[in-house]
């Protein structure tokens, strides 16, 4: 059979993947059984090759079964001890990586200013005393999962770090290679000399791994035009570095034995200067692989060494497989060798030269974004409009910066000071360059997570593209091209839009979104007192996971921080436009006043609402229950604007009351009017505070369910007891933000269901 090793490893990381997905064992082998007799059906390989992949696929699962689940258990103890292994400096803090003597990996964060002063090197014995703390999964839709992405770097807890002693220099080993870690400190000193801030940061986050300079706009800008991997160390710079070098030899007069040795030790010294990331040692594999193919004068098969050194990976730490970081290296690999098949079967006669590489060119690119485009919106739920075209030039571009910059601060930085003044002009050459790619404009085109059963439909139409090339299918040629765009036109534009209430876990804050299926987005309120950039990190996040591309209307209930930060935030610069900012018809409120002024600049519509106005979106409405005219000046929690929000259903409507920060003067007030209705679900009004939600006020209303937004061990102590108490009485189940993470409500045509997303 051709290429046998790379179907084991294929079946090996489907193993993996399996067993981290939660498959049972049942399903494996029942796919298994399946697989393997169309296997000896449609090829010619034999039932001990059949029986081999099944074993191949059930050490992958039992691999992942075998790992130890005592990392996932925070040490009581203040004080650990371990080694140094990697370092970061970041905008405010400096984080430094140590395996400690149970072989734990622990992440060691040091804010305080001092301690940042200090000189740290990989290998160096620290005793840290502080206070462990674990990571936690995602509490919204799209936000972050922290202990996913510290699980596949192989980390177990955080450390906060308040002393620092260094025991030991640490072995002779790191001491001797301290000479790397020193270049690469003196190399970032030089190109923030020689360069502006966001020049120096992106030479120093391609070429040294470093993103201390590498700030969050400057990386959004990056991420929105599809560059963020082009700027991040990784294999692309390896073999621009390494394999450069290697030729280099090859063409001088040394032998292929110590041209390979040569160019394998600065591999290895590049890596380790730059951290050893999970795209790092894909590359280092592949080029490793490659080079002692050539030294045994053997032919390298470039997918077959690709699925090897994901296995190799793999087997050491599996749960690499689910990080985007991981994904999307290897993604990009198989798509050039995807481009590569495809311009060989699609491609169209131009003659030979600058045309013919342009097309092979385009074939490669599109290969690179077929195979990365479901691995993009999984993670990301967004794919960059300009962004194919850009890298025509910039992967070229960036070809030459990184093995110039790192070229050019190596003289830059030596004992010859007459090498300075020419590095540094060639330093402003780049910078400048950087400069006006920094002016092309970005654009991005919001599309959702997309659900599995879409991305095994748009595996299946690619598939039939190849399948029907190679059966030779009259129309093939020109067919085959137009069922890739069509399944890539699926994927991204087509989603599965329902009927959906959520409060979003913003900590100690409010936020609701009301999410229609025929595609109508509704905030009310967004804001933390506890959550920095709440509306870039948990809002925003949670909006571009189910396609939101515009807010059709942002409701807010009064002004303070912990309802309003976001809408501050997304106003200054959010990706996803804002078409009405609505608010109560209050007065004295500086903060609204404020926020209307910013919209109105903004070009947004803003309105005032007042008791009895009516809001429609879809199935729902919006109705404005209080408060009327008045001054807030007294108190602004009773002068929060309550709404009730209906969905019509087959058989009734379900009604949810949004009550804002209302406490009981407020509430007493709707009671005397006799405007509440009966509610299925109760956002609970002022975070669960005992002053709101009264007896008589739940006595009104008799909700089923009820929901509090609140962060957790909140300085207010939030929900109090005394609320929980009114609200077991009336036999009213509740839900926290802080215990459940986001609370959401999923509607059919006849009923509603209550769901966690922290089960």
């Amino acid at each position: 059979m051709k290429r046998p090793l790379m179907g084991a490893g294929i079946a090996l990381v489907a193993g993996t993947a399996a067993a981290l997905s939660g498959i049972s064992c049942v399903w494996i082998a029942v796919t298994a059984v399946v697989c393997g007799v169309c296997v000896l059906k449609w090829t010619e390989s034999s039932l001990t090759y059949v029986l081999g992949l099944s074993v191949f696929l059930i050490v992958g699962f039992c691999r992942v079964l075998s790992i130890d689940d005592a990392g996932e258990i925070v040490p009581a103890k203040q004080e650990i001890r371990g080694e140094i292994y990697k370092i970061q400096e970041k905008e405010n803090s400096r984080w430094i990586y140590l395996r400690t003597e149970d072989n734990f990996r622990v992440l060691v964060l040091i804010t305080d200013s001092a301690e940042r002063e200090k000189s740290y090197y990989k290998g160096q014995i620290l005793k840290v005393s502080g206070e462990a703390e674990a990571f936690r999964h995602s509490a919204n839709p799209g936000q972050f999962d922290e202990k996913n992405y510290y699980a596949s770097q192989g980390v177990s807890y955080r450390f906060w770090a308040k002393e620092i002693y260094c025991v030991s220099e640490g072995r002779w080993f790191y001491r001797k290679l301290r000479i790397l870690e020193k270049l690469r400190q003196r190399l970032a000193l030089f190109y923030r000399g020689t360069m502006s801030e966001s020049g120096a940061g992106v030479v120093m986050a391609a070429v040294l791994g470093d993103r201390s300079g590498f700030q969050a706009d400057l990386r959004r800008y990056y991420q929105e035009n599809g560059w963020i991997h082009l700027v991040t160390t990784s294999g692309l710079h390896l073999s621009f570095i390494a394999m450069g070098f290697y030729r280099r030899l090859r063409k001088s007069t040394f032998s292929i034995l110590p041209s390979t040795a040569a160019a394998l030790i600065v591999m290895a010294a590049y890596g380790y200067m730059t951290d050893f990331g999970d795209s790092m040692l894909r590359a280092m594999g592949m080029m490793m692989l490659l080079l002692i193919g050539r030294l045994l004068g053997r032919k390298t098969d470039a997918p077959t060494v690709i699925v090897l050194v994901a296995d190799i990976l793999l087997m050491l730490r599996p749960e690499r497989l689910m990080s985007a970081g991981f994904q999307l290296s290897f993604g990009a690999v198989i798509g050039v060798e995807t481009g590569k098949s495809m311009y060989r079967r699609w491609k169209i006669p131009m003659g030979k030269g600058f045309r013919e590489k342009l097309q092979e060119t385009f074939w490669i690119q599109t290969g690179i974004f077929i195979v990365t485009l479901p691995v993009i919106l999984w993670h990301m739920y967004e794919v960059s409009v300009f962004g194919f075209f850009y890298n025509f030039f910039m992967i070229p571009l960036i070809s030459l910066i990184v093995p110039a910059a790192f070229i050019t601060g190596l003289l830059g930085i030596s004992p010859l000071g007459l090498l300075t003044g020419p590095a540094s002009k060639v330093m402003w050459g780049i910078d400048m360059l950087l400069t006006w790619v920094h002016k092309l404009p970005s654009k991005t085109f919001i599309c959702g997570r997309p659900q599995w059963r879409q991305i095994c439909f748009f595996l299946l139409i690619c598939g039939l593209a190849v399948l029907l090339e190679r059966l030779h299918f009259a129309f093939s040629r020109s067919f085959g091209p137009v069922l890739i765009v069509l399944a890539c036109f699926l994927l991204m534009a087509v989603r599965v839009r329902e009927d959906r209430i959520l409060c979003v876990d913003v900590g100690q804050g409010d936020s609701i979104c009301i999410l229609s299926k025929d595609g109508h987005a509704i905030l009310v309120d967004g804001g933390s007192s506890d959550v920095k950039k709440v509306y870039s990190y948990r809002i925003e996040p949670m909006l571009k996971y189910y396609g939101v591309r515009k807010i059709d209307a942002w409701f807010l209930t009064h002004g303070d921080s912990d309802h309003v930060s976001g809408i501050e935030e997304a106003l200054g610069g959010g990706s996803i436009s804002i078409k009405q900012v609505i608010l109560p018809d209050i007065s004295g409120d500086e903060t609204l006043e404020e926020i209307r002024t910013l919209a109105e600049e903004r070009k947004i519509t803003v309105q005032k609402i007042h008791p009895g106005d009516r809001l429609t979106a879809g199935n729902f409405r919006l109705d404005c229950l209080y408060p009327e005219n008045g001054n807030c000046a007294g108190n602004k929690n009773n002068a929060s604007l309550v709404l009730s929000l209906t969905r019509r259903m087959k058989i009734g409507n379900f009604v949810m009351l949004l009550m804002g920060d209302l406490e009981k003067e407020g509430e007493d007030v709707l009671l005397r009017e006799g405007t509440l209705p009966d509610c299925d679900v109760l956002k609970v009004g002022h975070h669960g505070s005992s002053g709101a939600t009264s007896d008589a006020f739940l006595a009104a209303v008799l909700p089923e369910w009820a929901f509090i937004s609140c962060g957790e061990d909140n300085r207010y102590g939030h929900p109090h007891d005394e609320t929980l108490e009114r609200l077991n009485s009336i036999g009213c189940r509740y839900l926290t933000t802080a215990g459940q993470g986001a609370l959401g409500i999923i509607f059919s045509s006849e009923i509603y269901q209550v769901y966690a997303w922290q089960k």
